[in-house]
C-alpha cells in the first residue's frame, strides 16, 4: 500500500511504499540533487577571520586550516604585522602592531586618554584629572559657561573635596577663598590659627 508524502524539497505530495519512507524523501532525482547541494553549502560556510563576513569556501582544507578569509585583500589585511584597535578611554582606532595587542590589556590612543583612564579606575581622588583639567574646575566651567580666571579658584560649600556635584562647587576669587577657609579655622587665645592634624 502506497502512502501519500510531501517532498521535503518542493513540497509536491506524491505516493511511496511504506517501507521505502526515510526521515528525509523527495519526489525526483532533481529535488534529490538539489537539497545534497544546499545541505554541502551550508557546511561549507565560514566567517571570514577579518572581516567577519559569512562565505562559502570551496577549499580542501578545512581540517587544516585555522583562519579562513572571504577574498585576497583581507588575506593581506589579516597577515599584516599592524592592526586597528579602538581606544579604551575614547574609542578612536589607533594603528598597533599585533604583537603589542596580543601582549597588552588595555590600548590609548594618547597619554591623556591614559591619565584620565587611570584617575577614574580610581575614583575618589581629591584631584581627578580630564585632558588634564582637574574634574571640579571642569564641572565649574561647565556651570558659568566660561573658562575659570587666574584670580578665581573653585569651593566646596561642604567642604568635602570629593563631593564635585554641581550644586556643590562655587567660583569665587581667590581672597574670598582664603577668608571662607579662615573663617572655618579655630584660634588660640593669642589669636593664631590652630593647627589641625
Amino acid at each position: 500500500m502506497k502512502l501519500k508524502i510531501e517532498c521535503d524539497w518542493c513540497g509536491k505530495i506524491f505516493e511511496r511504499k511504506r517501507a521505502v519512507i526515510h526521515d528525509r524523501n523527495y519526489c525526483s532525482r532533481a529535488c534529490l540533487g538539489r537539497a545534497n547541494a544546499e545541505r554541502f553549502r551550508i557546511q561549507s560556510l565560514e566567517n571570514c577571520s577579518n572581516c567577519g563576513k559569512e562565505f562559502e569556501y570551496r577549499g580542501h582544507h578545512r581540517g587544516r586550516n585555522k583562519h579562513f578569509f572571504c577574498c585576497k585583500e583581507c588575506s593581506y589585511a589579516f597577515k599584516s604585522k599592524k592592526i586597528y584597535v579602538p581606544c579604551d578611554w575614547c574609542g578612536e582606532l589607533i594603528y598597533k602592531k599585533r604583537t603589542d595587542v596580543s601582549r597588552s590589556q588595555h590600548h590609548f590612543c594618547d597619554t591623556d586618554c591614559y591619565i584620565d583612564f587611570i584617575n577614574f579606575g580610581k575614583a575618589g581622588a581629591k584631584n581627578q584629572r580630564v585632558a588634564g583639567t582637574i574634574v571640579y574646575r571642569k564641572l565649574a566651567e561647565m556651570k558659568i559657561g566660561r573658562p575659570i580666571r587666574e584670580n578665581e579658584e573653585v569651593h566646596h560649600i561642604d567642604g568635602n573635596h570629593v563631593n564635585n556635584s554641581v550644586k556643590n562647587l562655587d567660583i569665587v576669587t581667590v581672597s574670598e577663598h582664603a577668608k571662607i577657609h579662615a573663617a572655618k579655622k579655630g584660634r588660640d587665645e593669642r589669636g593664631r590659627f590652630i593647627k589641625q592634624g
